[in-house]
C-alpha cells in the first residue's frame, strides 16, 4: 500500500523491490519518533498498566491483584503513580484526585490514552 501511494505520487519512481530495500535500510537506522509541543499546564495524561501487580494484605495475609494507574503533566513529565482495586469509575475519579492533589493544580484536560 505504500508502494502504490508512492507510485501515485512518481510514477517513474522506484520498482517495487527496490523501494522496498531502500525502505528497510531507512527503518534499520532507528525507530522513528513523534516529537509533540506541550503547553504547560494543558494537558494531564492518564492510563492504566497493562499488566497488574500483586500485593499482600497486611491483615489477612492475602495475595490481591492492583492495577497500577499512571497520570503525566505532558510539558513536565511529572509523572504520579498509584496502585487501585480496580479500573471502576469510583477508584479512576480517587486515583485522578489524588494525582491532582501531588500535582497541586488542575490542567486544562485530562486525556485518557490507549
Amino acid at each position: 500500500m505504500l508502494w502504490e501511494q508512492y507510485r501515485v505520487q512518481h510514477p517513474d519512481g522506484y520498482a517495487i523491490a527496490q523501494f522496498y530495500r531502500h525502505y528497510s535500510d531507512f527503518t534499520k537506522r532507528g525507530k522513528p519518533v513523534m516529537h509533540m509541543e506541550h503547553k504547560a499546564g494543558d494537558k494531564l495524561y492518564i492510563d492504566f498498566a497493562g499488566e497488574k501487580l500483586t500485593i499482600v494484605d497486611k491483615d489477612s495475609g492475602e495475595l490481591r491483584q492492583v492495577e497500577v494507574f499512571a497520570a503525566i503533566l505532558g510539558c513536565s513529565q511529572l509523572t504520579y503513580v498509584e496502585a487501585t482495586y480496580s479500573q471502576k469509575r469510583e477508584d479512576l475519579v480517587k486515583v485522578c484526585e489524588n494525582a491532582l492533589h501531588y500535582f497541586g493544580g488542575v490542567p486544562a484536560a485530562i486525556v485518557r490514552t490507549t
